[in-house]
């Protein structure tokens, strides 16, 4: 007698979609407020700095449902110099793209390099790295999301590779920068120690990290191209454009590219010389937008038809960049972070000094997931480690590059990190998905940092 088919299948479990998640964290966070006592420390008068001996509890003020229901609209008015420059980037770079420059300069790079990728991304990677370590790399890496993934188009890859390619190159060469102004700089300004002392040895660990980091992505460029089906979002469709295919490179394609290296020239040497952030990138997409319509011969009314076209790509990235930072906001005024990083730096004077070093990276690394801003972490964290690291008898010095290490690699992971959150939204990366591709790499990099910082201690590096 034959089985009687079911009439209804187990529904298939399907990962939620990554609103669901941030959501679900900041219901974590309120809850935590219940838990978590309240505390803060005291700044230094004249200063963002805290000083370490001032510690204590103050009255507790947990979430309740209003703070609940309010914190995503605070963590988009938080963010929205963020939101509002991704709006103008998927603007200005639908300008460009609607002028056929995008297309006819990618058609030039696949042909000269035969659409061999493992040319392409070690350059991307190398030069996305470097801005990282300049300090101004993850906002540039976000603005560029939309060639990447025709070029990712085009080279039969994914959108992995493009915030791979990007972000984690950025993030990488931030990670452990030399000069970086808003973390090894700053930190050794708030722990007294000379600002660029220590540069090779951090310099040496760049290269290491961003060759790593080059090994990774073609790695699993070399594994999603022998089989597509191992790719983690799907490999893009081609839509019919192969390379061949692409219109000839005109002057004015020429220009327009021209134009493209010049505004983030100026934009990278502006925000090393005079610290500018993210609203300069917006000013500098408004420049992009206009010239490059010029140049491309569109008419005003198409100008401005591409830019509100693009300006509604964006939509999905902008508005997950102010739900993530409903999560800082729920601890943030509840008064928790803090006392956070009280209780888990106790535990560090009873450690052995190599120990310790990595305890601090470790520190670091998950005060991370509480504070998406490097200088800000520094601002709190380094104030604090400095005499902890005089106790135990760790150079300053090693004290900032465990700083360093924590911000940097806790950055590729923390839900309320807006520019990675923002770039894997506008690159259509699921974050579980995305957490599938980045853990194995950030393992292997806090392994590397884990031995530089036990051998830095043991020779006594300051």
């Amino acid at each position: 007698m034959s089985q009687t088919p079911t009439t209804a299948k187990k529904k298939k479990f399907s990962m939620p979609d990554t609103y669901v998640i941030v959501f679900a964290l900041v219901i974590v966070a309120c809850i935590l407020t219940y838990i978590i006592p309240a505390g803060v420390y005291d700044t230094v008068e004249g200063s963002k700095a805290v000083d370490p001996d001032s510690f204590h509890f103050v009255e507790e003020s947990p979430a309740t449902i209003g703070d609940f229901l309010n914190s995503f609209m605070a963590g988009l008015s938080q963010g929205r110099s963020t939101i509002f420059a991704v709006f103008l980037i998927g603007g200005a770079f639908q300008i460009l793209m609607d002028t056929g420059s995008v297309d006819a300069m990618l058609a030039l790079a696949i042909k000269k390099t035969k659409g061999r990728y493992n040319l392409i991304i070690p350059v991307v990677i190398t030069v996305m790295s470097l801005l990282g370590a300049l300090g101004v790399g993850n906002n540039v890496g976000l603005a560029f999301v939309p060639i990447l993934i025709i070029l990712a188009r085009r080279l039969r890859l994914d959108t992995i590779v493009v915030v791979g390619c990007l972000y984690l190159a950025s993030n990488t060469g931030f990670s452990i920068s030399p000069v970086n102004p808003f973390t090894v700089l700053l930190g050794q300004e708030l722990a007294g120690v000379t600002q660029m002392s220590g540069a090779i040895p951090r310099l040496l660990m760049w290269a290491l990290f961003t060759v790593t980091c080059i090994w990774y992505v073609l790695r699993y460029c070399k594994k999603i191209q022998k089989d597509p089906s191992r790719s983690i979002t799907g490999i893009l469709d081609a839509e019919g454009n192969e390379s061949d295919e692409m219109m000839e490179v005109k002057p004015r394609h020429l220009i327009n590219f021209g134009i493209l290296i010049a505004v983030f020239a100026v934009y990278s040497y502006g925000g090393i010389k005079f610290n500018w952030g993210i609203d300069s990138l917006g000013a500098c997409m408004m420049v992009l937008a206009v010239l490059t319509g010029i140049v491309g011969r569109l008419s005003a009314n198409e100008m401005a038809a591409s830019f509100v076209n693009g300006a509604k790509t964006m939509i999905y990235s902008a508005l997950l960049i102010g739900f993530a930072g409903a999560i800082s906001v729920i601890m943030t005024n509840s008064s928790i972070i803090h006392t956070v990083v009280y209780y888990i730096t106790l535990p560090l004077a009873n450690l052995p000094a190599a120990i310790s070093a990595v305890g601090m990276f470790i520190v670091n690394f998950f005060f991370n997931f509480l504070t998406s801003s490097g200088s800000g972490q520094c601002y709190i964290v380094m104030p604090i480690m400095a005499p902890v690291a005089d106790v135990l008898e760790i150079s300053r010095q090693v004290a900032i590059t465990a700083f360093q290490f924590g911000d940097g690699l806790g950055n590729v992971l923390s839900p309320i990190s807006g520019l990675m959150m923002g770039t894997i939204g506008m690159a259509h990366v699921p974050y579980e998905k995305w957490l599938k591709f980045v853990i194995p790499f950030t393992v292997i990099l806090s392994v590397f940092a884990a031995i530089f910082l036990v051998a830095a201690t043991m020779l006594g590096w300051s």
